[in-house]
């Protein structure tokens, strides 16, 4: 017997993380105890998704 597998793609697969959310997830994945892989896998996020919020937060962070 074969399981159904829904693929999405497009829009549809695209997920929308407000900024209160991004740094929640930032802090915690951060943090001493935090471990990237871990909290991405709770998230359901990739982690290079985490680092490149990391990296977008920095960049902002330089400029202001």
């Amino acid at each position: 017997m074969m399981a159904k597998v829904e693929i999405l793609t497009g829009a549809d697969r695209q997920r929308r993380w407000s900024t209160e959310q991004k740094l929640s997830i930032l802090r915690e994945a951060f943090s001493a105890d935090g471990s990237v892989s871990d909290v991405a896998r709770r998230h359901d996020v990739l982690p290079q998704q985490i680092y490149a919020w990391r990296k977008m937060l920095t960049a902002v962070q330089k400029r202001g």
